[in-house]
């Protein structure tokens, strides 16, 4: 029988501890170098993002290039206003809504005087003030049909559809709700010797608060009140859904907006108001106004008081306020313009009848125009580039451009 052998393991010479660390420090070296060049890279492509947002903010555009046009009738009229992404256009006959290539989505025909449209989110409302009808829209036409059995005063409409109507007949003011389809909800009556003249009203976009601006002047004395009414679960266990109500001698309040479920903002001719609340709005901030004001305007994001110029015989002061009440911009106009406000794209737009001027909300102008002929209306399009201008004649849809 053979024998088995004896297996030797012969160990490796090992390193020594310099060795190993040298290897160690090349290894740390090389990681850190190559952290480094990822650093550089990612600094290099942040500040060209940043040079670009930059350049592409202070930048001044004063042409642009036509993309499509469409020819118009008579535009002096009509009225123009942006709708989830397409155009509303509405006349004493009728409204007509659109998209950005003037492809007709529905035609609504009616008789008015003096239509006057309230949206929020998915639907609109289109009535006259004095008349007797409204109608509910949304993106694929008519939705309901509201038979009003008083003269109407004012509408505002929630993102679902429902409307609160305030109605006026022999002294007496009557705020009715109604669904989408035109079928009543609710109704009330306020009397003007109990409780003021009703200004204004304004429906949350949720339809469960209702907020109304009234004025009592008695005795040669003015003075204004918000009521807050809820319609949810809270309001049903208070007197009239009246979740609360504010005071304020010597002001009127021409003008109220929800511009969320939870924020509403009331004008008045000395200050701005804040209010919020889920349930029970109350005051969060007020706004002194430092003059007479000349227009105001909002979105969901900002508010704005425009102002004659202290600084100069000619021109205007605007100022810009976040929605708690922190001052974002104070602008000097130098166009005498007629029309104010915010664009859905966040700019502000200031025109009178041929010239045009966009500022951003830090103040940087955007645009810059005077055209040839009259414009009526400026709607933006699908970025901060492509806008729709409404000229005597005919509509542009075109981009930003240097001349």
């Amino acid at each position: 029988m053979a024998k088995s052998g004896n297996t030797k393991l012969h160990a490796l010479p090992a390193q020594s501890t310099e060795e190993l660390f040298e290897l160690k420090q090349k290894i740390r070296i090389h990681r850190i170098k190559i952290l480094l060049l990822i650093l550089a890279v990612v600094s290099i492509v942040v500040g060209f993002i940043f040079a670009a947002y930059f350049y592409f903010e202070r930048k001044t555009y004063t042409g642009y290039e036509l993309v499509e046009q469409m020819e118009q009738g008579d535009m002096q009229t009509a009225e123009f206003e942006e709708f989830e992404g397409n155009i509303l256009q509405y006349t004493q006959d009728g409204a007509v809504y659109f998209d950005m290539s003037g492809n007709v989505i529905w035609n609504q025909t009616y008789e008015m005087e003096t239509p006057c449209v309230t949206m929020c989110k998915d639907y609109l409302a289109i009535y006259e003030q004095g008349g007797s009808r409204i109608f509910i829209m949304d993106v694929a036409g008519r939705q309901g049909t509201i038979k009003a059995t008083m003269p109407i005063q004012r509408v505002s409409i929630a993102g679902q559809g429902t409307v609160a109507v305030l109605m006026e007949d022999s002294g007496t003011s009557y705020i009715h709700m109604y669904s989408k389809d035109g079928s009543r909800l609710a109704e009330g009556g306020l009397h003007i010797e109990n409780s003021g003249y009703p200004l204004d009203l304004a429906l949350s976009a949720d339809a469960q608060k209702l907020a109304v601006s009234m004025l009592d002047i008695s005795e040669g004395n003015v003075q204004s009140a918000i009521v807050f009414y809820n319609y949810g679960t809270v309001g049903q266990n208070e007197i009239d859904n009246i979740v609360g109500s504010y005071a304020y001698p010597d002001m009127i309040i021409p003008s109220i907006k929800f511009v969320s479920n939870d924020r509403l903002l009331a004008f008045g001719d000395t200050k701005v108001i804040i209010y919020e609340g889920k349930q029970k709005p109350a005051v969060a901030q007020e706004i002194k106004c430092t003059d007479v004001v000349r227009s105001v305007y909002y979105n969901e994001r900002y508010f704005g008081l425009t102002y004659d110029n202290p600084k100069s015989a000619k021109g205007y002061h605007t100022v810009i306020y976040n929605m708690h009440g922190k001052t974002v911009l104070e602008q000097d106009l130098g166009l005498d313009y007629t029309e104010i406000g915010f664009l859905q794209n966040g700019l502000l737009c200031v025109r009178n009848e041929k010239s045009v001027v966009l500022y951003t909300v830090r103040g940087n102008k955007r645009f810059e125009h005077t055209f040839d002929r009259n414009i009526y209306d400026v709607i933006s399009g699908s970025d901060q580039l492509e806008y729709l201008f409404v000229l005597s004649g005919e509509t542009d849809l075109v981009r930003l451009s240097d001349e």
